[in-house]
């Protein structure tokens, strides 16, 4: 459970540096701002007791994560704005610098580690408790 919490208080860092490294595009680091804000409380509640509402929040931003900066990695235009009149190659301006794409990896596979390790707690957690067999079934001449 710490662990899946250790993870995304990791992710809310580097979300974190990458707004402040964004600062030059406000609405980039804005954004980056908003995910920190958003993935923090739910770390915070795993860190303290593995709610398990925290923990599918969790899952679900993380996936959500991933989906937004593989988009953001592949989109074929810079997201730094428009470069009309640069001498800057063709495929740099498509794909962006190597360290932007590796970074941007690398958030990739950190956001996968947190869906992961959330995953595994919430398997976890239902093989500690699992659901009592019949429980809201009604059977028999009860059932209309």
């Amino acid at each position: 459970m710490r662990l899946c919490a250790a993870a995304a208080l990791a992710s809310v860092i580097a979300h974190l540096w990458m707004g402040w490294e964004h600062r030059s595009m406000p609405w980039e680091s804005g954004l980056m701002l908003l995910m920190s804000a958003v993935c923090f409380p739910c770390a915070v509640a795993v860190w303290r007791s593995a709610h398990v509402r925290a923990v599918h929040l969790l899952f679900a931003m993380a996936l959500i994560m991933v989906a937004v900066h593989a988009a953001l990695l592949l989109v074929p235009v810079s997201m730094a704005g428009h470069q009309h009149g640069t001498m800057v190659p063709i495929v740099t301006r498509m794909t962006g610098t190597a360290s932007h794409s590796a970074a941007m990896l690398g958030v990739i596979a950190l956001e996968l580690g947190v869906a992961m390790l959330a995953a595994w707690t919430m398997r976890r957690a239902r093989w500690r408790h699992p659901p009592q067999s019949g429980a809201g079934i009604v059977r028999g001449k009860d059932a209309r």
